[in-house]
């Protein structure tokens, strides 16, 4: 057997040491902490099944039933009218709302701490949802010491929605097309940034659906 030279055995113990080194840093590493699931409280309103079949329940017998009779009378095919029963907004489009309202809101001097929630019917405005009931929803926040729905004037700054309606029903029908100019918020789906505009939100999805939670 030939002698191994002195070089080789060096660097035979030096790739020993660095391999035992690693194993010990290994061993010797913590574990890594788990992420903690963040706790999220439940809001106050929270109902039971229980409570949300009984106001659905309630809303049958004493508007529901009652709608669907008198707008069968106005069914041009004859078949039986179906009241819409939920409005459906997606989640994500909801926290984009949200987020924009608050910006909107804070650009024209004020912060927007609520949502009223109301109430609507399309009529014959929209041929798509013919007499189907709507809501709508409007943010509200405080405006020079008083509280409201508000919008975004033309001059950039929050205003609150039953001022504009005084001074569009006060100017009369004379001025009427002045008044759509000046004062009226823009209410379409995609608001007008530059010239002020609507925080309202509508068109979601509706039922009778298909099948029914209740």
């Amino acid at each position: 057997m030939k002698t191994i030279k002195k070089p080789m055995l060096m660097a035979i113990g030096l790739a020993i040491l660095t391999l035992s080194c690693e194993q010990q840093k290994k061993e010797h590493q913590p574990e890594p902490t788990p992420e903690v699931e963040k706790v999220v409280k439940a809001p106050e309103g929270i109902i039971s099944l229980a409570d949300a079949d009984s106001l659905y329940v309630d809303y049958s017998d004493r508007r529901a039933n009652n709608i669907a009779k008198i707008e069968s009378q106005n069914q041009d095919d004859g078949k039986p009218f179906v009241p819409t029963r939920f409005v459906s907004f997606d989640i994500d489009s909801l926290k984009q709302y949200i987020a924009y309202v608050e910006h909107e809101a804070k650009k024209g001097g004020a912060k927007t701490d609520s949502l009223r929630i109301y109430f609507g019917n399309y009529g014959k405005r929209n041929k798509k949802y013919l007499r189907r009931n709507t809501v709508f929803i409007v943010p509200a926040a405080e405006v020079n010491g008083d509280y409201g729905g508000i919008f975004i004037a033309a001059d950039g700054k929050a205003q609150l929605i039953r001022d504009w309606i005084k001074k569009y029903q006060n100017n009369g029908q004379q001025d009427e097309q002045k008044s759509k100019a000046a004062l009226l918020p823009n209410f379409s789906p995609t608001p007008n940034f530059y010239n002020g505009g609507s925080l309202i939100l509508n068109y979601g999805s509706g039922g009778p659906p298909p099948k029914t939670d209740f």
